[in-house]
């Protein structure tokens, strides 16, 4: 656009701002083309999409045959500019469909053989018109097959990007199914050699060891199980109206039973502390597992912060939804902190930096699938030696709660033979 303002001001090209009105609505076009929805209607928007591309095309294809008629030397090298803009513009752009490649390049070189169709010397055409013509051929075919070659190229990169993605998900399905394989294995070994030893012994003193212990190995089984249906967003939610500080103190209590006399916790509240409706159950397991985790980050004690923040900003990097209020729970500790070479995989499941037997792995990607299934995201900040902070980012509600009749988790039924 500066090079045609610049063409119309000095050189009195009338011709450049109606041109560039009109390709640019067609690159105008075109995006919007791009962009549309084509369900169930795939060939009628790729019809559409070669027409825009090709009248685009020849739009552009208009100009250097334009400025190749005027008189002087340097009409000549602004054709020869254009084409390489040309030229550059299908490989670029559109080589990675050889038939919206070839509509953008058909007006063009139709525009080369019309350049070289000005060297036509009666009778015959002349030396000058036949070499311009056998060139232009040349280039015709030189053009095809590099455009066949691009769109192959990006055809194998495309191919190449999808097996990449299918062993990756092969791959993670493979560590969770080991890993559940595992933790399961151990939990079934320890209920079986338990119910072994009760009947080999069913008058031993220490039936009741053996039963607590069994019972314990069956009662982590179904948390595992919990954890797991909540790492795959599939976790029965039962969502109800509730006061952020009242999450806050029940959090304390429970906090205070596991935290070790060497942490110092602090627990303080900013905002104007509006209701969430979230599952009040599995919201305070989520942070009770925060707890937990910067618990065992400060092994020789150190300061655990909780904070409630409203309103929440949470960050760009996080892509939840526009016009939609957030508050955060917010669990800062002075920790260890996170190595920055392990910080993408902490929200892998069984991924674990603690030691055999103290941790499953499941943890933080149950607070993460949690998140994500009430409409919020979790962010993670750490440095090694100076602490971790974690922010649980949730939607706010849109009514206080003795506003709303809210909806009691229903109690669990005994589904166990009489």
């Amino acid at each position: 656009m500066v090079a045609g303002s610049c063409g119309w001001y000095f050189l009195d090209l009338t011709i450049l701002p109606i041109w560039l009105v009109c390709y640019y609505t067609f690159v105008f076009l075109e995006k919007s083309a791009l962009h549309m929805r084509v369900e169930g209607r795939e060939h009628k928007a790729f019809a559409l999409l070669w027409t825009v591309s090709f009248a685009q095309a020849s739009i552009y294809a208009f100009l250097p045959v334009h400025i190749w008629s005027l008189e002087g030397d340097v009409w000549k090298f602004g054709t020869g500019i254009l084409l390489v803009g040309a030229v550059l513009n299908i490989f670029l752009l559109r080589a990675r469909n050889w038939v919206l490649g070839a509509a953008y390049l058909t007006p063009i070189l139709v525009a080369v053989v019309w350049l070289a169709a000005s060297f036509f010397e009666a009778p015959y055409g002349g030396a000058a018109f036949w070499s311009a013509i056998v060139l232009s051929a040349c280039l015709a075919v030189y053009f095809g097959v590099c455009l066949f070659e691009a769109h192959r190229a990006n055809r194998e990169l495309k191919e190449t990007r999808e097996q990449f993605l299918q062993a990756q998900k092969v791959e993670a399905l493979g560590t969770l199914t080991s890993g559940v394989a595992h933790d399961f294995n151990n939990l079934l070994s320890v209920i079986q050699g338990n119910l072994e030893l009760l009947e080999s012994y069913p008058d031993d003193e220490d039936r009741d060891e053996f039963l607590t212990a069994a019972l314990t190995a069956a009662q982590r089984g179904a948390q595992l199980t919990r954890q797991l249906t909540s790492y795959g967003r599939k976790a029965e939610l039962w969502p109800r109206h509730v006061a952020p500080e009242d999450i806050l103190r029940t959090l304390e209590e429970m906090a205070r039973r596991v935290l070790p006399a060497n942490i110092v916790l602090s627990i303080r509240a900013t905002g104007s502390h509006p209701c969430i409706l979230t599952d009040e159950t599995l919201l305070q397991s989520a942070l009770l597992n925060l707890v937990i985790n910067a618990r065992d980050a400060m092994p020789d004690g150190g300061k655990l912060s909780i904070r409630l923040i409203d309103p929440a900003r949470p960050p760009a990097a996080l892509k939840l939804a526009d016009g939609v209020h957030y508050i955060a729970f917010e669990v800062t500790d002075t920790g260890q902190g996170i190595p920055a070479n392990i910080l993408p995989s902490i929200r892998d499941p069984f991924f674990t930096t603690k030691g055999v037997g103290k941790g499953s792995g499941l943890g933080l990607p149950m607070v993460c699938g949690f998140a994500v299934q009430s409409g919020g995201e979790v962010e993670i900040n750490s440095q090694p030696g100076r602490g971790t902070t974690v922010r649980l980012y949730l939607p706010r509600a849109e009514r206080r709660p003795d506003e709303v009749q809210t909806q009691a988790r229903p109690q669990p039924t005994n589904t166990s033979p009489n």
